[in-house]
């Protein structure tokens, strides 16, 4: 013990009266009460637990600030551009499941839900909102475990706290018998059978699958308090360091840094609890994904054995469909991943506008002019006159209307190239010499140009047969379809330098 207290800078008095002894406040007063050796083991482990987080995350705020750089703006220092790595766990399913795998499947189930919404949500509703032609995908929401969860007054971690605030009136049995009055009937995700119910039990219906959870220890673990004189003591230590600890603690209890600086004189009644503060910090982290641009990468585990060089199909394949990652490769695979302004769309692809025309434009033979000078002949012999001119007034030309002429140009073109290509298909023994399949179409030098068809011209156009769609402010295009006319963009450049 002595290497612990020279460490810490305390003494061992001060060390056993902080594990041993606890107070909470009655009415106006705050009443010391000791703990027997069960409470003061759970005691030390909580104070280790706390010192433990406070370390992590003096370390993290001096990482942060060496990589930002000192300014006393606090505003400059969050607008600052950073690259954020989460090492997201998975979910946890044991033979007894207690609290902590209660909390880490909650924050699976809300990253989960934050991935839907990027994936499926955001990328469906803009098409809806440019009024893009698109087969909606159904997809799995669980926003309802997270109510179930979450949810003020209702959900299972506000139940848990209102009944930690009851202190000890209040145990696991009167927890979960709460729970079970309460998401029974408003839940369908929630079920506990009468087995479960004598043995404190239930299970929820996760995104995952189904999880059965132990509510033995769901009150101590909530609370997981650092006793105030543990707090204190280390307010007393003289390390510096140790004091630093003592402020990120007190802040933590407080749940308020403008309280971190001074001693901390809450009881445990009104205290921020575990489940709580694993809620809040779960809330802002969403929050600051949510201002990003996220990529994620999943891990698959490939087999239950943890062996080298052996797959489980069915052990892949569940953790793809658990993790939303089929139904991502659907939209994915269907959805438009390139996409333009107009603006943008016709300076890249203006060019295609003439070089897939039906017929050749002759050039105006115009006489050379000066520029601000008109030539107007002669008149009965005399001099050719000269006046100025005055400029016309340069015309605005809609965006939207222009792209939509060069999308059906592009449109049209793609659409007779792959009739062409199914007329080759179906007389192969036929030579068609001016019927160029895609491929053979690439091999040529210079794009030939398309030959209208009767058909071409007065059947209706469906630009998104080609995979090219026009949106309100956009211009959508499949995978394919960008391919195909950005190569015919480049050979369209090298032939014209």
């Amino acid at each position: 013990l002595e290497p612990a207290l020279r460490l810490l800078g305390v003494s061992y008095e001060a060390l056993n009266a902080a594990v041993t002894t606890v107070q909470f406040k009655a009415v106006d007063e705050l009443v010391k009460k000791h703990l027997n050796a069960s409470q003061a083991v759970r005691a030390v482990q909580a104070l280790i637990k706390g010192a433990y987080d406070s370390i992590f995350s003096l370390l993290v705020d001096r990482i942060n600030s060496c990589i930002v750089g000192s300014s006393s703006d606090e505003e400059v220092m969050e607008e600052g551009a950073f690259i954020g790595l989460l090492d997201i766990f998975g979910f946890e399913s044991f033979e007894t499941n207690s609290f902590e795998q209660l909390c880490i499947n909650y924050c699976n189930e809300s990253l989960q839900q934050q991935f839907n919404r990027f994936v499926f949500k955001l990328e469906q509703e803009e098409y809806k909102r440019e009024g893009i032609k698109w087969d909606m995908i159904d997809f799995e929401d669980n926003q309802d475990i997270l109510d179930l969860i979450e949810r003020k007054h209702g959900g299972i971690l506000t139940i848990l706290d209102e009944q930690c605030k009851l202190g000890m009136r209040c145990n696991d049995r009167t927890f979960v018998s709460a729970v079970y009055n309460k998401c029974m009937a408003t839940s369908d995700r929630f079920d506990a059978n009468r087995k479960q119910k004598s043995q404190g039990k239930f299970t929820i219906q996760h995104y995952a699958g189904i999880v059965e959870y132990d509510t033995t220890g769901f009150m101590e673990k909530n609370k997981d308090e650092i006793p105030m004189e543990a707090s204190e003591l280390f307010y007393n230590s003289s390390c510096p360091f140790v004091q630093d600890i003592a402020l990120v603690i007190s802040m933590n209890m407080n749940g308020n840094q403008k309280e971190s600086n001074k001693q901390p004189r809450k009881s445990s009644i009104s205290r921020v609890s575990v489940g709580g503060q694993f809620s809040s910090q779960l809330q802002k982290l969403r929050g600051r994904i949510d201002e990003t641009h996220p990529h994620y990468v999943r891990c698959l585990k490939p087999n239950d054995q943890l062996q080298p060089g052996r797959f489980d199909p069915n052990i892949v394949v569940d953790q793809l469909r658990c993790g939303g990652i089929l139904e991502a490769i659907r939209v994915s695979r269907a959805g438009f991943p390139h996409r333009y302004t107009f603006d943008h769309f016709e300076s890249r692809f203006g060019i295609l506008s003439f070089a897939l025309s039906p017929s050749e434009p002759k050039p105006l033979q115009r006489p050379p002019q000066r520029v601000g000078k008109l030539n107007l002949g002669s008149r009965g012999g005399g001099t050719p006159a000269k006046r100025k001119v005055v400029a016309p007034k340069k015309q605005r030309t809609d965006p939207k209307k222009s792209c939509e002429v060069l999308v059906k140009v592009i449109a049209r073109w793609f659409l007779a190239e792959r009739e062409k290509s199914k007329e080759v298909d179906a007389e192969p023994d036929t030579p068609v010499p001016d019927a160029l399949s895609p491929r053979s179409f690439w091999k040529s030098k210079t794009p030939p140009k398309p030959q209208r068809t009767n058909s071409l011209i007065y059947k209706p156009l469906d630009t998104s047969e080609a995979g090219i769609q026009l949106g309100a402010t956009k211009v959508f295009l499949l995978q394919d379809t960008f391919d195909t006319i950005e190569r015919l963009r480049g050979q369209v450049l090298a032939a014209s330098a």
